[in-house]
């Protein structure tokens, strides 16, 4: 069973500070149950959190700016770095899908 201290750790990592959905406490503490990695529970939610960025679209009117396209690179940038620090074997995590931005 998931800690306190390793819920409060994770939130830390996924920049998540409050217990509010869609990652709330429990849910937090059976992804860190199931996966029992750190990292690989940060990993998993940086990937999520790229996914539901991935509809936002840069906008620019009257003057203002927002580069909303920007949001995905930044979640796809800390996803690699809790995907980097995963063992390439092992029984605890296994191996990790890659995820990075395409360019055409």
């Amino acid at each position: 069973m998931a800690t306190a201290a390793q819920i409060a750790a994770l939130r830390l990592m996924i920049a998540q500070p409050d217990d509010v959905a869609p990652y709330t406490d429990a849910v937090l503490g059976a992804a860190i149950d199931a996966a029992g990695n750190l990292d690989a529970v940060a990993y998993d939610i940086w990937i999520q959190k790229a996914a539901s960025a991935s509809a936002l679209v840069d906008i620019s009117e009257g003057g203002s700016s927002r580069k909303m396209g920007d949001l995905q690179e930044q979640y796809l940038a800390m996803a690699k770095v809790y995907g980097d620090r995963l063992p390439t074997g092992g029984t605890d995590v296994g191996r990790r899908t890659r995820v990075s931005r395409l360019t055409r």
